[in-house]
């Protein structure tokens, strides 16, 4: 795993979720014939990508007249001997090459073996000396080794009667249309998962405002937790009772400032001094477990595993 070979292949896996992050469905990670947990994750992403694109293309997520345009992805102006002379910026930004790198460049550096085969076959068989077009699938190679497939739509013009001239190869992708209404075309997608249970309902959460006398009131009860970890939590009552407030603003405030309730803090905090003293003490796992207030060994093997996805038992262990 740790292999430069395997850091590349994350660095694909990375480029192309961060890709999916901005919305381009298009890219694609090269598939090998290995079978192992990188290769699993490149087939995942891939998935995830082409999901994506089928959903907003064709099952209705997206009004494609009003928020998407048809565009000029790729353009490319090739000389009579297949270089490149001339390309649109979009090239440039899609296969994340600098302003001026690809002139000159050979047309077929560009894309991967099958479509540098599929491209060599196509030259040789088309009659230069007259005008032509076809559309083919190409597949690019982005400088950072991802797959770009593209249906191109490619014409020749010849330069004279029966001698070889200027090549165009273009590609058309669907955009976002800057003017579309994206609030109400993300509620809709918003709408539509939660109809099939794949998003769970908005809940409503209210944020308190804590002021230097509510944090100050709040640690009351947090030092009280900690130093007495081996004994049952109060209730909210008495908690807020000890902290100079009421219940509401006691149970609100608290899990605001720290993220979780009470009875959450104690117990996380109950099992973080286990996995202290499990590795760095000789005593008994029972009697640890009573130390920080579970009465049943049972209990608190199963709140550790739940929590730190072993057992206190295997922590010993590994830790002798």
């Amino acid at each position: 795993m740790d292999s430069l070979e395997n850091k590349n292949r994350l660095d694909k896996i990375y480029t192309q979720l961060l890709h999916i992050a901005n919305g381009y469905f298009f890219y694609q990670i090269e598939r090998s014939e290995r079978n192992d947990e990188l290769e699993a994750l490149a087939f995942l992403a891939n998935s995830a990508a082409e999901e994506l694109r089928d959903a907003f293309l064709h099952q209705g997520f997206v009004d494609l007249d009003n928020s998407y345009d048809l565009i000029v992805q790729l353009f490319f102006e090739l000389d009579p001997n297949g270089q490149i002379t001339r390309t649109n910026p979009s090239v440039e930004a899609l296969l994340h090459y600098n302003e001026g790198d690809l002139n000159g460049l050979p047309f077929r550096e560009l894309l991967t073996k099958d479509s540098q085969k599929g491209w060599k076959k196509l030259m040789e068989a088309s009659n230069m000396g007259r005008v032509w077009e076809m559309t083919v699938k190409l597949t690019f190679i982005e400088r950072t080794g991802l797959h770009l497939p593209a249906n191109c739509h490619i014409v020749h013009f010849p330069q004279k009667e029966r001698e070889k001239g200027t090549t165009m190869v273009t590609a058309f992708d669907m955009a976002r249309n800057a003017r579309s209404q994206g609030p109400h075309m993300k509620k809709q997608v918003e709408q539509r998962l939660r109809y099939h249970n794949l998003l769970p309902k908005p809940q409503k959460r209210k944020t308190y405002i804590l002021h230097v006398t509510d944090f100050e009131n709040l640690r009351v009860a947090e030092r009280y937790i900690m130093e007495h970890l081996d004994r049952p939590l109060p209730s909210i009552k008495e908690l807020a009772h000890l902290c100079g407030t009421n219940e509401f603003k006691f149970k609100n405030g608290f899990k605001e400032l720290f993220g979780m309730s009470a009875f959450q803090y104690q117990k996380r905090e109950r099992l973080r001094k286990a996995h202290i003293l499990i590795e760095h003490s000789n005593r008994t796992i029972l009697a640890i477990a009573k130390t920080v207030g579970f009465k049943k060994g049972n209990h608190f093997a199963r709140e550790f595993k739940k929590r730190y996805g072993y057992t206190p038992t295997q922590l010993r262990k590994l830790s002798k």
